[in-house]
């Protein structure tokens, strides 16, 4: 799925991209996108960095909750897990203005392997926890909705563009959102 991850980038990039890659790995995003092509990049990754001059090898998570969001308007979370969690915290920490965030959700694969719906409940908080509901994943897109409404209702984030496609298997989704925040 790279060439089609690299057009939803390259398609939704903002004119003066200052650009937070929260899963930078090897750099084949950075390689083929924002190379050259933003004003700005950092990259974090726990495994790997593409280079040291960028990058900083450590917990992304972490460096959400210490860093200043305010100095970038990019998010990319190319994460095969659920990003969900690094989404709340940038939300919750970057002040006003726009941004745009790049964010592969394999949750439909997680829930498709247990089918136990404890991920959703995160965003959504309408299912219980624990509780099995066949085919949910058919409600992905609605739920990642709810959570985008509900990022805006707890910290005031209207997204204002979601475009998504999947892989083959319907297992992993790619998102570009460009969101906005009003003082």
């Amino acid at each position: 799925m790279l060439s089609a991850k690299v057009q939803l980038r390259k398609r939704n990039l903002p004119k003066g991209a200052m650009v937070c890659d929260l899963f930078c790995g090897s750099g084949k995003i950075y390689d083929r996108v924002y190379k050259g092509k933003v004003d700005g990049y950092i990259g974090v990754d726990h495994e790997k960095v593409h280079s040291p001059e960028l990058c900083r090898l450590g917990d992304n998570v972490v460096f959400v909750q210490k860093t200043d969001l305010s100095q970038f308007n990019v998010f990319d979370l190319d994460d095969y897990g659920t990003p969900w969690k690094l989404m709340y915290l940038i939300c919750r920490d970057k002040p006003v203005g726009g941004m745009t965030m790049f964010v592969t959700d394999g949750l439909v694969c997680r829930q498709k392997m247990t089918g136990i719906v404890s991920k959703f409940v995160s965003a959504t908080e309408h299912i219980p926890v624990g509780m099995n509901i066949p085919c949910i994943i058919r409600w992905y897109p609605d739920i990642f909705g709810t959570m985008l409404k509900d990022l805006r209702r707890r910290y005031g984030w209207k997204t204002i563009e979601a475009k998504y496609f999947r892989n083959q298997a319907h297992t992993v989704y790619y998102w570009a959102l460009k969101m906005r925040k009003a003082a």
